[in-house]
């Protein structure tokens, strides 16, 4: 009934920054027990709570990953946004996409140099395939005159989202 009500089996949540004064373990130990709290409330009502990649304390895969592995759940995950990571984009997604419950994808990725560069939807969507990933795929655009590219971008998303999908 409330995934009916919500209309989505997914919610997503973030992680925060790390207070002054406290350890980043100390702050994923605490994301995690806040996390894993939230799980047992909305695992009873079929809801997966996803913590996304996306500043302070979820900067990059590692951490984000260690508090989906100390909330211990079987109702979280991972929120993974290929666009949020400040480096090695790739290299981040492939180490979170074993967590994911929901993703979205930008149509920029950073290099392993921190460069922003036009995404390789084609290499993005082999990497979830082959990491068995089977949920939702999002658009997340937050560049100018969306009009003009998002049609662009909705083809190649297509065509790769075709191409591994069995």
């Amino acid at each position: 009934m409330w995934r009916e009500r919500l209309g989505a089996a997914h919610v997503r949540v973030f992680g925060g920054s790390v207070p002054k004064g406290v350890t980043e373990d100390q702050a994923v130990g605490w994301a995690a027990e806040t996390l894993k709290a939230a799980a047992e409330y909305s695992g009873s009502k079929g809801i997966l709570p996803g913590i996304e990649d996306d500043g302070g304390l979820t900067t990059n895969a590692g951490p984000t990953i260690e508090i989906v592995k100390r909330a211990d759940s079987g109702w979280v995950g991972m929120n993974v946004d290929t666009g949020n990571f400040p480096k090695d984009g790739y290299a981040q997604t492939a180490m979170s996409i074993p967590y994911a419950v929901s993703t979205h994808i930008k149509a920029e990725i950073a290099a392993a140099d921190g460069t922003k560069g036009k995404t390789d939807f084609g290499r993005l969507f082999g990497m979830f395939a082959k990491g068995g990933y089977r949920g939702f795929v999002s658009l997340e655009y937050e560049e100018a005159n969306a009009e003009a590219a998002i049609p662009g971008l909705a083809r190649e998303i297509i065509g790769a989202a075709r191409k591994y999908s069995g």
